[in-house]
């Protein structure tokens, strides 16, 4: 049975505590880049590769050839751990992607690309491999997937190769991609129907891949990156690209990528321009209006690019103490899973977690519920912060919320590129509150803040769902805001109904995902619920009655539940919600 309260007093409790929550949050700062998890499992020198992350995992490839190791990264101040994936034939994967819970990990060890499901990290399972038997390289250094197609570079020839993973366990060679390059293609990367291949010589070159699969993809453009050209990065809009150089004193470069046949550099920027005792750039990712980068012996470099032709450094982590040598310290950096924790891996010292809330620019957007920086989805309910937002404070006055208020609107730029404007609750010179637009597709997001003509830019990185559960203290961490399904009251809960069944109480919260909010669905059967570490069962999550982006979870406590505090999270989708407090009588 799905009970959903729909009377007016439940919706007006409801709608009480959510205004004043909203009206209530406050932003909070950090002083420096910090360290919150760190993880070495392995003895030895030059012994970890790149790093991915998806959900509460992360996913840390080797040099030396361990094979990919999982770690389970759901409380990121403790890193564990709990999955290895190494062949007998040994493992050197440099490059690693998961998507969907299905890793393609490369092989510099004569392996070509395996393609594994890791959704058991505790027994991955290998689904297929490619290799020259299937056409592609014996050896693959780096490799990206997008929409379904997996792009292979070789480090020492100047192709591409290009196979249909649609089917993990049946990949499909398609054909192969000559490039201009003179020298050897180090890296591909794919967003948005374009291909970006790096050249050793220096050549980068842009194709049209959205017909890859039946036509050979056109060259948009080609121009000089740069000598050591290692892998580059595109904006969401594809109007900007940063490429990374990999050699000594190795720069990234911006370019002007609007017209493709006509890049245009627009900056170059050197450890010593920023101050930095550093060897080279590594990795680099445009994520909204920052340029994260791995950087050799200077840890994770975050710049402001607002202003492209003059970026700024907003600060650095190193994870690597020793003398400047070459080719050490930090690899690789995935920043996808929130600036509140980004993912690094240094050759020698592994996983690192950092807190890099601290270097963000421009205006901030957190959840309304939780205030995490990586807890935001389609549809939830957002609190975004800075300065001079608003020229006046007003109050969306409909439940049909408007997408300006006395000239002020927020709008979205997606990883697609496409641009959204945002239904908005209430906006102030300090603090707007706001809907991510429906139809925002995951990945990093610009998010602009437009306050009549004058514009600020921040970022959200945006999840196809991310649950983050309401608090009546306005912690994010303490009481659940909850009601009992049946008396309408709020803690503390009986456990049992009049007729002696377990009780139920509904909880509410934002970023259930698209499918579930602001329609009329029930996606239970994919919401995983715990109290005090213990599944329970959900019997209703959907959209709550009265309040746009507001879903509901109705909870069944477990039999013989003790009077007390409890422990309750809920997750949807591999990523699990703040945790919080219910009370038992």
């Amino acid at each position: 049975m799905k009970l959903r309260p729909t009377n007016q007093s439940f919706a007006t409790i409801t709608i009480a505590v959510l205004v004043a929550i909203f009206f209530s949050i406050t932003a909070t700062a950090q002083a420096t880049i910090k360290l919150i998890g760190h993880l070495d499992p392995f003895d030895g020198n030059n012994r970890y590769a790149d790093i991915w992350g998806e959900g509460n995992f992360a996913y840390l490839g080797s040099f030396s050839g361990s094979g990919v190791m999982i770690v389970d990264i759901s409380a990121p101040t403790t890193p564990r751990l709990v999955g290895h994936y190494n062949p007998a034939e040994g493992g050197r994967f440099q490059d690693v992607m998961v998507i969907n819970g299905i890793g393609y990990f490369s092989s510099e060890s004569r392996g070509g690309v395996h393609i594994v499901d890791v959704r058991n990290p505790a027994n991955p399972l290998l689904l297929s491999q490619i290799t020259t038997e299937q056409s592609g390289f014996l050896n693959v250094h780096e490799l990206f997937v997008a929409d379904g197609i997996l792009y292979e570079a070789d480090s020492r020839t100047t192709v591409i190769k290009v196979f249909d993973v649609r089917d993990p366990r049946n990949p499909v060679f398609v054909r192969d991609i000559q490039t201009t390059d003179t020298r050897f293609i180090h890296a591909i990367v794919c967003v948005n129907g374009r291909l970006f291949t790096s050249g050793w010589s220096g050549k980068t070159d842009i194709y049209d891949v959205r017909n890859v699969l039946t036509a050979a993809p056109p060259l948009l453009g080609s121009f000089d990156s740069g000598t050591n050209s290692h892998v580059s990065w595109p904006s969401n809009d594809g109007k900007l690209l940063a490429s990374a150089r990999e050699t000594t004193n190795g720069d990234v470069r911006l370019f002007d990528i609007s017209d493709p046949a006509n890049p245009v550099q627009l900056s170059s920027i050197s450890a010593q321009s920023l101050g930095l005792d550093a060897f080279s750039s590594h990795n680099p990712y445009i994520v909204g209006n920052l340029l994260i980068v791995s950087w050799y012996q200077a840890g994770v470099v975050i710049l402001d690019i607002s202003d492209p032709r003059q970026p700024r450094l907003l600060g650095n982590y190193d994870t690597f103490p020793g003398a400047i040598s070459g080719f050490d310290g930090c690899w690789g950096v995935y920043p996808f899973l929130g600036l509140d924790r980004v993912l690094l891996s240094d050759l020698d010292g592994g996983l690192f977690v950092v807190d890099a809330t601290a270097a963000q620019a421009g205006p901030r957007t957190i959840s309304a519920a939780s205030f995490s920086f990586s807890a935001i989805a389609a549809k939830s309910i957002v609190a975004g912060f800075g300065t001079n937002l608003a020229n006046a404070t007003l109050s969306a006055s409909t439940s049909l919320l408007p997408t300006s208020l006395g000239g002020t609107s927020v709008s979205v730029v997606d990883f697609k590129g496409l641009e959204r404007l945002a239904p908005l609750f209430f906006v102030s010179p300090f603090q707007i509150n706001y809907q991510i637009p429906a139809g925002t597709a995951p990945g990093p997001a610009l998010i602009k803040f437009n306050n009549n003509g004058q514009l600020a830019t921040g970022l959200a990185i945006v999840s196809a769902s991310a649950i983050s559960i309401f608090t009546t203290n306005l912690s994010g961490s303490g009481p659940a805001a909850a009601l009992d399904a049946f008396r309408f009251t709020g803690a503390p809960f009986n456990a049992t109904q009049s007729n002696g069944q377990p009780n139920i109480i509904a909880v509410f919260c934002t970023g259930l995902g698209e499918d579930a909010t602001d329609v009329d669905a029930n996606v239970a059967a994919t919401v995983l619920a715990t109290i005090d570490d213990q599944p329970v069962t959900v019997s209703y999550a959907g959209r709550a009655p009265g309040y746009s982006g507001l879903n509901q979870l109705n909870i069944i406590f477990p039999a013989g539940i003790s009077p007390g505090t409890h422990k309750l999270s809920v997750g949807r989708n591999g990523v699990v919600s703040n945790v919080v407090t219910i009370d038992i009588k």
